[in-house]
């Protein structure tokens, strides 16, 4: 038996959003132009609709109603195990955090969420600072800061050092081949299954996967107590799995333990990037920021509660989240039938969430398409509107790393702007690839103007 809503008598058929024979609208879904499609035929169509075309027919929820009913009611309908688990099965392993749900998904965030909490990060924050420090040290005057590429090395070197005690630097190249290409391959279908084949992606995952399995011994020989460090994701792991070897894999640590180098690399790097694009867009919001930075660094490194508190560079930060956000929409597989706005999503439909639509809308933030982190000031507060704000998705699979994303952008952004006096190119117009996930492309620089302070005195 199924606790299955009965059907209407006349259910309303689900509007379709129009495209060309055969095709249809479904090419319409790629990452570059997804959230400008969703939000389009939301305004068209309402809160659910139909993408169709190739044989394939995608129900989409979106505006703010659909991420309220989502956070209440998504967990009892809807499933994460069609969307991931060919990813899974790239590592070997038939389900991860992200791919399973109900008590199995509690059971791995409740080992792997931990060192991914803002309060954890917040505990090391001197590894992850010493890292920007590293990167901006050899910056001169008159240098152009690569920012894409930047972001994407000095926060997974940071992930890498706070999650797990490791590096990424030597294998940097072979991560990001490893794990763009697969999810590319896997999930987003950006790439053909022969990429897998080739020379360059097979030595780059062993490569990686060799470095996790190094990394995990590592840990098992020297456990925390004799290493003098506090207990890490790694750690986390192997207790668990000692606690319940019957849960737990060799393959299921691999999985987890490689995230630390994944998590950010696709997420957080490329958030940070767009926050570096709005840095030379808006010159005219810089002395505030700067200010802000110079007062939370005077004193020494400052903690993370210190930076949430600093409001310029807080809004700043959550107004670069809205329009560029870290998950634009959530896939999932519908386990029965349910209804919404009065339409029945019938069971084994695929959804997309459209979690990021109401970023996109003037009746939740007027004039949205401005950029205008003053919408986040005590007096305004557009987010707080139920089912307005979800950088991070929502419901049980919310980023679990969402704390500890924030905190990262917040004090890389304040270090720069303490060290380094960055110019904007005005005529520069944003060109934007997927990686899978979205990132300004490879031309976007920024100029040095000056070293403000030197990048070792972030850690005085």
């Amino acid at each position: 038996m199924t606790d299955a809503l009965p059907r209407p008598s006349c259910p309303r058929v689900i509007p379709t959003v129009p495209g060309p024979p055969l095709i249809g609208s479904v090419t319409r879904l790629s990452p570059l132009s997804l959230r400008t499609f969703l939000a389009d035929s939301y305004r068209q169509h309402g809160p659910v609709f139909n993408v169709s075309g190739l044989g394939q027919t995608f129900t989409v929820l979106a505006g703010p109603e659909a991420n309220v009913w989502a956070m209440k009611e998504s967990s009892r309908v809807l499933r994460s195990r069609e969307a991931w688990q060919p990813n899974d099965q790239a590592f070997g392993v038939q389900r991860s955090l992200i791919s399973v749900d109900g008590a199995e998904h509690r059971a791995f965030r409740r080992v792997e969420g931990r060192a991914y909490t803002r309060s954890y990060l917040s505990a090391n924050l001197a590894r992850a600072l010493s890292v920007t420090a590293e990167d901006l040290a050899p910056l001169r005057a008159g240098d152009e800061l690569p920012v894409a590429s930047w972001c994407k090395a000095v926060i997974t070197e940071q992930l890498a050092r706070v999650v797990v005690n490791g590096t990424a630097r030597p294998y940097l190249r072979d991560l990001l081949t490893f794990v763009q290409t697969t999810l590319m391959v896997r999930v987003t279908r950006q790439r053909p299954p022969l990429t897998e084949h080739l020379p360059g992606f097979r030595r780059a995952r062993a490569r990686s996967l060799g470095m996790v399995e190094a990394l995990i011994e590592e840990h098992r020989r020297i456990p925390p107590a004799q290493a003098g460090r506090e207990p890490d994701l790694i750690d986390d792991l192997l207790a668990a799995q000692a606690a319940d070897p019957a849960f737990w894999s060799e393959l299921d640590l691999r999985v987890a333990a490689i995230g630390a180098f994944i998590a950010g690399m696709d997420t957080a790097a490329n958030t940070l990037a767009f926050v570096l694009y709005r840095v030379g867009q808006h010159p005219e919001l810089m002395p505030a920021l700067v200010a802000e930075a110079d007062a939370a660094f005077q004193d020494g490194p400052p903690t993370l509660e210190t930076l949430g508190r600093l409001p310029h560079l807080h809004r700043f930060v959550l107004e670069c989240l809205r329009l560029h956000p870290i998950a634009p929409a959530l896939n999932r597989t519908v386990t029965q039938d349910f209804e919404f706005a009065g339409y029945v999503v019938p069971q084994g439909r695929r959804v997309i969430l459209g979690t990021t639509v109401p970023h996109s809308l003037d009746e939740c933030y007027p004039d949205a398409g401005t950029f205008d982190p003053d919408r986040f000031a005590p007096s305004r507060m557009e987010h707080r509107r139920p089912g307005a704000f979800a950088p991070f998705g929502l419901g049980a699979h919310v980023c679990a790393g969402s704390g500890m994303a924030e905190g990262l952008i917040l004090l890389n952004l304040a270090a720069i702007l303490r060290t380094l006096d960055l110019r904007g190119d005005p005529s520069y117009v944003l060109r934007e690839v997927a990686r899978p996930t979205v990132t300004p492309d490879d031309h976007l620089t920024l100029s040095v103007r000056a070293v403000r302070h030197p990048a070792v005195s972030l850690l005085a």
